[in-house]
């Protein structure tokens, strides 16, 4: 089938391309500042952003099916209110856009980030109860984009729901928040660490996963695509195992990170870089659950994440061959 996706040069949507392009689907991804990917790599696209009606339907026009990539991902609040337009607005023109146009199947990628991690000792799965409106931005847009597409699907649109947990490992475009955090463990680079940790999910097998629903699924419906939960700690350990070599981080209590957050913004005012840490990236990794439940995506989208070191092996050997660690 002919497949448009949308965010396709993110970390999502380049294993997308690799996976679709394996199955013998055609591609048209739509392109908003890096276009050189698409060009390089003999892509088909479509200039534009989410919110632009007439980008959305030259690139949906002959199409058989969408897959939604396109979101702003944000640890640092709402970015004066381009998180909400992205993620929630931008959901609303693609679903209409996609139900105008008689789209055969969408599918909608959200996050674990639309449901409440609490309580930590109980499973999390698709009966979770979403965050509330005292969640961090980035959470509640991902709640309300997926409320969104449920919006669409009882007016007709066949969309079906995809949560990821911390998606990670090659291939990669620009670096993503996860694979700089593996590089720099790698590198030595972070001096210290304190207790928290999250689920990890190789981006191969949630892409996978999602090209299953292409045809997969039930509409309507939502699947969590998780792998498994690992502690800050358990990382450092496994990226010691890839790399032959143990790699010393401090452990410090939480308290001390969070102390440095005011001279972390303002080395961040000063670079013009994005903060090493915030206090969202913080409350993700203590209050992670480590009871994510993929069986219904197992069941019915046949997700079957691979253990995580093989995922780290093979991030490696990308940073090797694309020059980010010399060997």
């Amino acid at each position: 089938m002919k497949v448009a996706i949308t965010g396709a040069s993110g970390h999502v949507g380049v294993a997308l391309i690799e996976e679709l392009r394996r199955r013998g689907h055609g591609v048209r991804a739509l392109g908003f500042h890096d276009i050189a990917y698409f060009e390089k790599n003999n892509i088909e696209y479509v200039k534009g952003d989410v919110n632009d009606r007439a980008a959305m339907e030259s690139l949906l026009e002959g199409c058989d099916a969408l897959i939604h990539s396109a979101a702003i991902i944000s640890i640092n609040g709402g970015q004066n209110g381009l998180v909400r337009k992205v993620n929630v607005d931008g959901v609303r023109n693609v679903m209409q856009t996609a139900l105008d146009l008689k789209i055969q199947r969408v599918v909608h990628i959200s996050s674990i980030h639309a449901y409440d991690p609490l309580p930590q000792d109980q499973v999390l799965d698709e009966s979770r109860n979403f965050v509330d409106n005292t969640a961090f931005a980035y959470d509640q847009s991902k709640r309300d984009g997926q409320l969104t597409v449920l919006e669409f699907v009882k007016m007709g649109l066949p969309a079906v729901i995809v949560n990821p947990t911390s998606v990670t490992g090659a291939p990669e475009n620009k670096l993503s928040l996860q694979g700089k955090a593996i590089l720099d463990i790698y590198l030595g680079k972070i001096p210290a660490m304190f207790a928290g940790g999250y689920d990890w999910v190789d981006v191969r097998d949630v892409a996978s996963s999602i090209c299953n629903a292409l045809t997969m699924g039930r509409v309507g419906e939502n699947y969590l695509l998780s792998g498994k939960y690992y502690t800050m700690k358990d990382i450092v350990g496994i990226v010691s195992e890839v790399k032959g070599s143990k790699i010393r981080v401090a452990n410090v209590p939480v308290w001390v990170v969070k102390a440095g957050l005011p001279f972390v913004k303002l080395q961040s005012w000063f670079t013009g870089k994005a903060p090493l840490y915030t206090i969202e990236s913080i409350e993700i990794l203590l209050h992670g659950s480590p009871m994510i439940s993929h069986e219904k995506a197992r069941l019915e989208l046949q997700h079957n994440p691979r253990p995580f070191k093989e995922t780290v092996a093979d991030l490696v050997e990308w940073f090797k061959a694309n020059g980010y660690i010399k060997n």
